[in-house]
């Protein structure tokens, strides 16, 4: 059945069984047949020799049905963790042992502090450049946290081996210099940009006890 059979027969059928109630089988036929010859005879006859519109008895919504839209699905937020983590990165390499506290592989505990929060945060400032910095900005050649991580626990291996490293005390913190025998990332900031970006093999490490205070690559 095509919708506005369906729609015709939606509508009359009520209008249909109050009829015969209301008439008896005899009346319902004879408006029945009242009907067909108003809409057979009389509605087309007057619409077409007199130029008029009568109504009709059944109406009929032609209009196109839709679905009512559903609402879009919010956009997905995505952000920054906490502690200065690229979203996705591997820190798998770290052990929790407190609140914002993580311990490597090596021993380093990376705990709170510094302007940026943490010192996992700080540390990750040093995986992107900025021009504008007065002075020198050690850079990593990498952004990827785990593969930072390591390579400092690499360098301080070394610093407490005493290996192709110079150590020198500033109070209760220990600032070794590590010879890391290749490059580990380059120079930045506006004097680094100046001069091309020079490379750095080696790694500046701060440490206070076994707690990291800052590491980047450093061209003595």
């Amino acid at each position: 059945m095509s919708r506005k059979s369906q729609q015709v027969a939606n509508s009359v059928g009520p209008l249909l069984k109050q009829a015969q109630k209301k008439f008896g089988v005899a009346g319902l036929l004879g408006l029945m047949a009242a009907a067909l010859l108003y809409v057979a005879v009389i509605q087309p006859w007057a619409e077409q020799r007199l130029g008029v519109s009568l109504p009709t008895l059944i109406e009929v919504d032609d209009s196109p049905t839709t679905k009512p839209a559903l609402p879009e699905a919010p956009p997905r937020e995505t952000s920054k963790a906490a502690d200065g983590r690229d979203e996705g990165g591997d820190l798998s390499v770290l052990t929790a042992v407190g609140r914002d506290t993580y311990r490597s592989p090596a021993g380093l505990r990376y705990t709170r502090g510094s302007q940026h929060g943490t010192r996992l945060a700080h540390l990750m400032s040093h995986a992107h450049d900025d021009p504008d910095r007065v002075g020198q900005h050690g850079v990593y050649d990498t952004t990827d946290p785990a593969t930072i991580v390591l390579l400092v626990d690499e360098a301080y291996r070394k610093a407490l081996a005493g290996a192709n490293t110079k150590a020198e005390r500033e109070g209760d913190q220990t600032v070794y210099t590590v010879d890391m025998k290749r490059r580990v990332g380059y120079v930045g900031g506006q004097s680094g940009n100046r001069r091309g970006r020079p490379p750095a093999d080696h790694l500046r490490l701060v440490v206070q006890g076994d707690r990291l205070i800052t590491a980047f690559p450093l061209r003595p």
